[in-house]
């Protein structure tokens, strides 16, 4: 039983439920989770988040209003999640959140010493009735490696004044004479649990390009005075998700002998280098389930196989494409297929989410595990704002049709490089001249700086 508090300070375990008690009895183990899940739905908690979830909810209720504070290690999760969406609600809720910090250093995503996994610092205040206020993002560069830097580096954060997201500047921090991180001051959240973009890149310039492109529907390119209007939905009004790789199991055994399910295997980086891909493997009808699983209709599965593929987890510092348009109907295992109504659809599709933009889109909804390796959640990629093809006129689909014939078949250098690759360039410049855009070049060469696709400290790049 807690007492009230003025101040919690935790680093809660990270370990998932269904992860716990493993020492147990598979009954006993099974009945426990289950009262632990049962326990959680009450309290503003995820069991698919993790123990770290359950610690917050158990401790906010105990916090004093008003000037009671909370102080949180958790994985980058917690702010992009899904699973963590109520506890990004709870914290909205009932907290002023005064800081988030995140690691923007691939040499330390964490901060703390047991794990490798992407974490984030969050500071906040209990509200009082009423109250309310702006959070502050604080994205670190370098990231201090011993209690003394970490110590001075605190005093600098609370030393600078943040510059606002939605006036231009940068706030940076300064320690020994050079530049670790900025911070930044963004608006209260709506108290809905929504990803908390703030982290999502590294410098401010980034994250207001994102902001307006996934919340108001405007090209802001980074050096630019004025912003483009450009019409945007929602992914999934655009067609249904296909199945995922369990579902596939469930229904199928990959073969290499032709069947009527063309499969699409693998996300080799040094092979998926093109716009254009075409089947590798095949599929073969189980006709009884896997043990301890349930068999799917392979006719259903195969009802929901398509033309455009969306990857469903990327490592960035070494992936080329994003998305890639097949000559026919196919099912993957690493990446989600999109059922579109017109195959023109595809093309425009596939060219938007390679281009500097959809990149740009694609990273700001992700869910980082560790750096560069990330997760694109079917939830999330419904809802990730992209071009609406049904609004272009035809002439703009035809335009966009000839520019997929003519890149398709071009390898497109790593996302690092994407900077300096002569084929994404024409790419994003064939996509603005159709789209009436801005030149997406410094968009372009800054995203392909950001530590968590280059894998380099941003204080390194070039």
């Amino acid at each position: 039983m807690l007492p009230p508090l003025d101040l919690a300070i935790m680093n809660p375990p990270f370990t998932r439920s269904d992860l716990l008690f493993g020492s147990l009895s598979s009954s006993e183990r099974q009945r426990i989770q289950t009262e632990i899940r049962d326990r959680l739905k009450s309290q503003s908690a995820s069991a698919v988040a993790g123990i770290g979830a359950a610690f917050v909810a158990a401790v906010t209720p105990k916090i004093r209003a008003g000037d009671g504070r909370l102080a949180l290690v958790l994985p980058l999760t917690v702010c992009t999640g899904r699973s963590w969406q109520q506890t990004r609600a709870l914290i909205e809720r009932d907290f002023r959140l005064d800081m988030v910090i995140a690691s923007h250093d691939p040499q330390r995503w964490n901060f703390s010493d047991s794990t490798d996994l992407s974490e984030a610092l969050l500071i906040a205040t209990k509200r009082a009735e009423g109250d309310t206020g702006e959070s502050r993002t604080t994205y670190l560069w370098e990231n201090p490696d011993n209690v003394l830097d970490a110590g001075r580096l605190a005093d600098v954060i609370s030393t600078t004044t943040p510059v606002e997201l939605e006036a231009p500047g940068t706030a940076l921090l300064e320690l020994d004479g050079r530049h670790v991180g900025e911070t930044v001051s963004l608006s209260a959240e709506g108290g809905g649990g929504e990803q908390w973009l703030g982290v999502q890149f590294s410098r401010a310039d980034v994250t207001r390009a994102a902001a307006a492109l996934l919340n108001d529907s405007e090209v802001q390119v980074p050096g630019e005075k004025s912003a483009t209007a450009i019409r945007l939905c929602a992914l999934g009004e655009l067609g249904p998700l296909g199945p995922d790789r369990r579902d596939i199991l469930d229904g199928f055994a990959y073969t290499d002998t032709p069947t009527a399910y063309p499969f699409v295997a693998g996300h080799d980086t040094n092979e998926r280098t093109t716009l254009r891909v075409v089947s590798n493997r095949y599929l073969a009808p189980l006709a009884k389930p896997r043990a301890g699983r349930r068999l799917k209709s392979a006719v259903d599965l195969g009802q929901r196989a398509a033309r455009l593929l969306v990857a469903e987890r990327l490592r960035l510092d070494t992936a080329c494409v994003v998305s890639m348009r097949c000559n026919r109907p196919v099912l993957s295992n690493v990446f989600w297929e999109l059922g579109t109504v017109d195959e023109r659809h595809d093309s425009a599709l596939a060219l938007w989410l390679n281009s500097s933009l959809g990149i740009l889109a694609l990273l700001g909804t992700r869910t980082t595990t560790e750096g560069g390796w990330v997760s694109l959640k079917k939830g999330d990629l419904e809802e990730m704002p992209v071009l609406d093809v049904r609004e272009l006129s035809d002439r703009q689909l035809e335009r966009l049709e000839e520019l997929f014939e003519e890149f398709g078949g071009e390898a497109l250098l790593p996302l690092p490089e994407m900077g300096d690759c002569a084929v994404r360039a024409r790419l994003d410049a064939g996509l603005a001249e159709v789209l009436g855009l801005p030149d997406l070049t410094p968009l372009r060469r800054m995203l392909a700086s950001e530590p968590v696709v280059s894998n380099r400290r941003l204080t390194e790049a070039g």
